[in-house]
């Protein structure tokens, strides 16, 4: 077990996720500073009024896009991998995760896979992404596939607590064929440059 600081927000992140962050709050500039001189660690994790869910994504901070004077910044982060929240503390206030790094099984059919990358370019192409259609077609992961389309937060629950690559790309493929078949709105992919 590790233990990672957390930051707790309404939106699920997992591997390969870019998630751009103003970062306002005093607890949270320090958490942030931290990570960017020790190059560590701190995980998003889903939070609603329910509380807090069971996995989040560790994340790296890739740039310190700008500085304000009151010491606000903007951030671009990245997911890397998966956590299970095993137990929370306040260490002043901030929350302490104790979490364990999911081991997923990268038992990919390769065929299986070409068919379901084939329905994310379709489902890209219905939203009238065209452009960097070579970076897409490069595409080796599930969480990968999920690069300009907005799921609900309960579906990127469901992938991020499933540690089986094989199941995770099951439940996409069900996803995108609802959206091929328009049973499920088009996500808004309005936030998705290439």
């Amino acid at each position: 077990m590790t233990h990672l600081k957390l930051f707790p927000l309404s939106l699920v992140s997992f591997p390969t996720k870019i998630v751009p962050l103003h970062i306002f709050e005093e607890r949270y500039k320090s958490l942030i500073l931290d990570c960017v001189n020790n190059q560590s660690e701190f995980g998003i994790i889903y939070k609603n009024d329910s509380g807090l869910a069971k996995f989040g994504c560790s994340m790296k901070v890739l740039d310190v896009v700008k500085k304000y004077s009151d010491g606000r910044m903007d951030v671009i982060t990245k997911g890397i991998n998966i956590f299970k929240l095993n137990s929370q503390l306040l260490d002043g206030q901030l929350l302490i995760g104790q979490v364990k790094y999911n081991e997923s099984d990268i038992d990919i059919n390769p065929d299986k896979f070409e068919i379901l990358k084939d329905k994310y370019l379709k489902i890209m192409l219905m939203l009238g992404i065209t452009s960097n259609l070579d970076g897409h077609l490069k595409k080796v992961i599930s969480f990968e596939l999920l690069e300009g389309i907005s799921l609900p937060s309960e579906f990127e629950l469901m992938l991020i607590s499933t540690g089986s690559e094989s199941n995770r790309l099951k439940i996409l493929n069900e996803i995108f064929d609802k959206i091929l078949k328009n049973q499920f709105p088009i996500p808004d992919a309005s936030h998705f440059e290439s």
